[in-house]
């Protein structure tokens, strides 16, 4: 079946809260430990895919980016539709806000928005964990990407471990005119002369405590020892931003790129007045830390479902609802009134590509997953006592259309191993304009 389908992803940039390079390993790549933290600078890529669409085709709002086989979103869109033999084409349009080569993880970013984006489009059902695999494969810093938020990364920057949200703290990002070739850098890092590395242990301490001030006092990044050598105006960058109020100043990755930890904003801004009057300087932006929050859209809606269960006659139910989505992930919550006890029940349903969880609680408590991946078992709690039952789906079709999302389910539920009903279930989520 042919999916006429537009989605938008964004893709968010990073810095490192703390960078430490611990060996170079035998294959060239270095291990490192470093905590990667998202902020709010993000580009966006819209995808479109219908019927007469063939291929893949890149298109961006900026000149000097490649819009062949060497961009990470063609590499990532290549991978992901040979590997689940998708035939249908997709157009990706590439609205660009992370600076080119600011060390922030741009075009990783972007990368790890394809696989999430095309998973969303084409209804793949790919779990975090899957998406990660394939990730690592294009970029190191891929499975950060599509994971976003705080985390320690190890190993080449593949092991991932999630930590408590840092506290909120305005980022001020300064990235010079000039680039930094990552290669030069590392080249001429000599880690086995290093005599002090960054105390990252104190760092991860600090996040774990919310403790911005820790945080800001203690991260290091040994990659200056080598960039700042080089190109001493990534110092003047730092400078200046401790003169204006700066908690602390860091390159991030490999450079030039710099940012300032601010807890007054007005002070950042006023950093970024003076970082933009002078020449070195291309890119200024006040930002914030990110917890990807902010990708959350709350709408007043109504839902309609219609079930049929066997040869029972069709039953439809509509409710006014409040809908939550983010990344592509759908939550509505409604009310209803127990028929024979007139008690609340609160409905809670939740949908992404192949999986949709229902949990009632009040007067009949459920937490129900239906998925075509696998077959379910759940306990159904009434005040007649529980029902224990099965469910294998065998079909389930998302859609998004303008602003509905249409979802269509045919799956049977057993209870026991002689007792079975047939259901067919279509849900409708109409916002309100």
């Amino acid at each position: 079946m042919a999916i006429n389908k537009s989605i938008t992803e964004k893709a968010y940039a990073k810095v490192n809260l703390g960078l430490d390079v611990l060996r170079k390993r035998e294959d060239g790549y270095h291990e490192v430990k470093m905590i990667m933290q998202t902020i709010g600078i993000c580009d966006e890529l819209i995808f479109t895919t219908d019927e007469s669409i063939e291929g893949v085709k890149l298109i961006a709002d900026v000149d000097n980016i490649p819009l062949d086989g060497s961009n990470l979103i063609i590499k990532a869109a290549d991978m992901i539709m040979s590997k689940y033999n998708v035939k249908q084409g997709v157009d990706i349009k590439l609205i660009k806000n992370i600076p080119m080569a600011s060390g922030m993880a741009g075009g990783s970013s972007d990368a790890a928005a394809t696989l999430r984006g095309l998973n969303r489009l084409f209804g793949l059902g790919l779990t975090e964990d899957e998406l990660c695999k394939m990730g690592v494969k294009i970029g190191a810093d891929v499975p950060f990407c599509i994971c976003g938020g705080t985390y320690l990364a190890e190993g080449i920057g593949e092991k991932l471990t999630k930590l408590p949200d840092v506290p909120p703290c305005t980022v001020l990002i300064a990235k010079p005119v000039f680039g930094v070739s990552t290669g030069y850098v590392y080249a001429n890092l000599h880690v086995d002369k290093i005599e002090k590395h960054p105390d990252m242990d104190t760092v991860i301490d600090c996040v774990k405590r919310r403790d911005l001030g820790g945080i800001a006092f203690n991260i290091e990044n040994i990659l200056e020892n080598v960039t700042i050598k080089a190109y001493p105006f990534v110092q003047t960058l730092k400078n200046i931003m401790i003169d204006y109020g700066a908690m602390t100043s860091l390159m991030s990755g490999s450079g030039p790129t710099v940012f300032g930890l601010f807890d007054n904003k007005a002070n950042a801004e006023r950093a970024a007045v003076a970082l933009r009057d002078l020449d070195e300087v291309g890119d200024v932006v006040v930002t914030c830390f990110e917890d990807l929050s902010s990708d959350e859209v709350r709408k007043k809606a109504q839902i309609r479902i219609t079930s049929q269960m066997g040869d029972d006659e069709e039953k439809t139910e509509i409710h006014d609802c409040v809908a939550i989505e983010n990344r592509g992930k759908i939550s509505v919550t409604y009310y209803e009134k127990d028929a024979d006890t007139k008690a609340d029940i609160i409905n809670v349903l939740t949908i992404s590509d192949r999986r949709l969880t229902y949990r009632k609680s009040g007067a009949i408590n459920t937490n129900m997953l239906i998925t075509p991946d696998e077959a379910t078992s759940q306990v159904y709690q009434t005040p007649l006592g529980d029902i224990d039952i099965d469910i294998i789906c065998h079909e389930f079709v998302l859609n998004e259309i303008a602003d509905r999302i249409i979802v269509e389910l045919d799956y049977d539920i057993m209870q026991g191993n002689d007792k079975m009903n047939h259901c067919n279930m279509r849900i409708e989520i109409e916002y309100n304009l």
